[in-house]
């Protein structure tokens, strides 16, 4: 069945290495001209930049403190890619623009490439119970919303392929609003892995649709020590950007480990919304295109509580802290999912 999923439905994405055969042939034709050796090149980026780091030739970490991003795996690598460069790089753009191309946009996590757990939502009727349970209730527990979670039919429910998790306007146990809360937790956790869903989002203003993740230790250290990864979040205003965030004890509730990304067609089309995470870092990418990285330069309890397992949360509020004004002519609408995978 495995075998069915990789090659009906899995998109496959190999990372391209051309980039990097490319820097080794221009190392080897390099010319016997005199050029700035790597340390001072370096030093004169930093040097220029907004934010310089304290003293001496910087390292990969001195670069993602100065604004780099995704400036992970190795160090050769950058300094013979800088060595090389023609022109050499004088900013710190043109130094990212280095780094984009050796990495060429693709995840520089190894592995988490073994799929081991799944729901292809296959199945019509209630979502598989041993996969989900759902958060019952109103309010969304903090975040001022409108709606009461239910696990309803109304509200939840699969059908053709797809699951579909459906916010609308109704009177219930006095709140305005129904939709559901999935999630995994008590059913399925890990820790280090990737999470892949491929979804469509609701159109309608006043909807925040979420994939997102919560440490298990939750009911026992509470929010935000259990630590939180948001995989894809949509403000109610603002339906052609999703955002990725992580909220912990260092920045919590409007948090600055974040990051916003345009996906014009996001409620018209299914898009494949994933999340890598090692003990390194934790990636967040759209159709395989990294856009975010989470790369704290010294882990902490405060900032990397994620050394544990975490569940999977799947739900749509209605306004609230990112849903917003709700419009009054507000009816239903839903978020599809295709699948929800996991590898490891």
């Amino acid at each position: 069945y495995n075998s069915t999923i990789n090659t009906v439905k899995m998109k496959k994405h190999t990372p391209t290495i051309l980039s990097l055969f490319a820097l080794l042939i221009s190392i080897s034709c390099t010319s016997d001209e005199k050029i700035m050796s790597v340390s001072q090149r370096i030093e004169q980026i930093i040097a220029e930049s907004d934010n310089p780091p304290e003293g001496g030739t910087p390292t990969l970490e001195s670069l993602v403190q100065s604004g780099i991003q995704n400036a992970g795996g190795s160090q050769t690598a950058y300094e013979k890619a800088i060595a090389t460069a023609r022109p050499a790089p004088k900013t710190l753009t043109e130094m990212q623009n280095i780094i984009n191309n050796i990495n060429d946009n693709v995840s520089l996590i190894d592995g988490n490439n073994t799929l081991v757990w799944f729901d292809e939502f296959n199945t019509d009727g209630a979502p598989n119970n041993s996969n989900w349970g759902y958060d019952i209730g109103a309010g969304g527990w903090g975040n001022g919303e409108d709606q009461y979670y239910t696990q309803r039919e109304n509200n939840v429910i699969v059908e053709d392929g797809l699951l579909k998790i459906i916010a609308r306007k109704e009177s219930y146990e006095g709140s305005s609003y129904t939709s559901t809360r999935l999630k995994s937790q008590g059913k399925y956790s890990f820790t280090y892995g990737k999470v892949e869903v491929r979804a469509k989002l609701p159109a309608s203003a006043g909807t925040w649709p979420a994939i997102w993740m919560l440490g298990v230790n939750f009911n026992s250290v509470g929010w935000p020590a259990c630590g939180e990864i948001d995989i894809m979040e949509q403000k109610g205003w603002e339906k052609g950007k999703i955002s990725s965030a992580l909220h912990n004890l260092s920045s919590f509730g409007n948090t600055e480990n974040f990051a916003e990304t345009d996906v014009p067609n996001s409620t018209s089309e299914f898009h494949v919304y994933a999340m890598n995470w090692n003990a390194e870092r934790i990636e967040f990418s759209i159709d395989g295109d990294l856009f975010y990285s989470y790369i704290p330069a010294t882990k902490n309890s405060q900032n990397w509580p994620y050394t544990g397992p975490q569940f999977i949360i799947l739900n749509v509020a209605m306004g609230g802290d990112l849903g917003g004004e709700i419009p009054s002519d507000f009816i239903e609408d839903k978020m599809e999912i295709d699948y929800v995978r996991v590898y490891r």
